[in-house]
């Protein structure tokens, strides 16, 4: 704790350990010591127990997974995204080797606290895979192959395909486990291999899950069709599947730890539905806000009609009229009851010009009541 802010050291120790979410603090930090009298110092407990999952952290990791499927759903509006759903064949472990004072750790998310592979390590096994299944094992191939290239990306430019982090948090449940070395001298090259070597045994924390969501994306704002776009990203969906079920992630995959199966791609299932009523959502409003913002206009319109003498408002009134079913009969009503009223030429010649835009002012004079209101304005202007 020392590399904390005082403030964080000062809660953390009067804290109860077991109602500490954040699983990094266990795994680095709430660790069990007992008192080596002989060396005259604190060592860590060898054996160590699993890690509780509280209920506070399953709901942060409920939320992080809703908000990172609505930024996803975002992204489709102007991108590609390819949505995979795959289930562990047994254990997970990933970041056995970074720096922990077990010399075993695990790659916990420093903000939300729960077990995940980074998209380096995504991106870096499927671009392992792709190198040995069509570049004959040869990092140098990789830049002749067009679509490779194109996917991964070269030295001179970026990959036009994005992975994304897995987040290890459905039915999540950190276990412990342990490998043993029989013969650690040996393989230390330190001695030859005999019968009297003792087994050493290396306990580490693994990550069990029922199932993991992988996203993978592409722009739309590169020199690609759409068509193209997406053939690309199926492509990359499809080497995502055989890398993780043909090769694994993290470590210890040589012992069968992280490998997947039954790896299936749920766009059109589970992804495409929840886009198509985001768009929706967005359509209803965008539709609110227009309305909004016309009533909001007619508003200050008639605020400023209010403030014209009745003749100026009247002409104004008839300026504004649309082509609407609702506004021609308007015009037909009430409007010329009023123009009639005041005698008012002006208000008449935009009357005039109002019905012969929506073609009512030469009728025929089987439409009577059109005609005879068309006859008494034409007297009105030529009084």
């Amino acid at each position: 704790m020392f590399l904390h802010p005082r403030d964080t050291q000062e809660v953390v120790c009067l804290a109860d350990k077991q109602q500490i979410s954040h699983l990094a603090y266990h795994m680095h930090y709430c660790l069990k010591h007992i008192w080596n009298k002989k060396k005259k110092r604190y060592e860590i407990l060898k054996k160590i127990e699993t890690i509780p999952v509280s209920r506070d952290l399953q709901e942060i990791a409920n939320d992080v997974a809703r908000q990172r499927e609505q930024a996803f759903v975002h992204w489709a509006q102007t991108g590609y995204v390819k949505k995979l759903k795959a289930h562990p064949i047994g254990k997970i472990v990933h970041g056995l080797g970074a720096g922990h004072v077990r010399e075993t750790s695990l790659t916990i998310h420093p903000v939300y606290g729960v077990p995940y592979i980074p998209a380096s390590s995504v991106k870096g096994v499927v671009r392992h895979w792709f190198i040995e299944a069509y570049c004959d094992g040869k990092e140098e191939n990789l830049l002749s192959h067009e679509t490779g290239a194109l996917v991964f990306g070269t030295q001179e430019r970026r990959g036009v395909v994005q992975f994304h982090d897995i987040f290890l948090t459905n039915g999540l449940q950190l276990v412990p486990d342990v490998l043993t070395v029989h013969m650690k001298k040996y393989y230390e090259r330190k001695q030859a291999a005999t019968d009297d070597l003792s087994p050493t045994p290396v306990t580490f924390f693994t990550v069990m899950v029922s199932d993991v969501d992988i996203y993978i994306t592409c722009d739309r704002a590169i020199s690609l069709t759409t068509e193209q776009a997406k053939q690309l990203l199926d492509k990359a969906a499809s080497w995502t599947i055989s890398a993780l079920t043909e090769f694994g992630i993290g470590s210890k995959t040589s012992s069968g730890y992280g490998y997947f199966t039954n790896i299936q791609d749920v766009t059109e299932s589970d992804f495409l539905p929840l886009v198509k009523k985001e768009k929706e959502r967005e359509a209803k409003k965008l539709l609110e806000e227009r309305e909004k913002e016309q009533e909001r206009q007619r508003q200050e319109e008639e605020a400023r009609l209010a403030q014209l003498p009745p003749e100026e408002r009247l002409v104004r009134q008839i300026e504004m009229l649309t082509n609407s079913q609702q506004d021609q009969e308007k015009s037909k009503s009430v409007l010329y009851q009023e123009v009639i009223a005041q005698q008012n030429k002006q208000a008449a010649q935009a009357l005039k010009a109002y019905w012969q835009r929506i073609g009512q002012w030469n009728v025929k004079p089987s439409k009577q009541k059109q005609y005879e209101k068309v006859q008494t304005i034409r007297s009105l202007l030529e009084s």
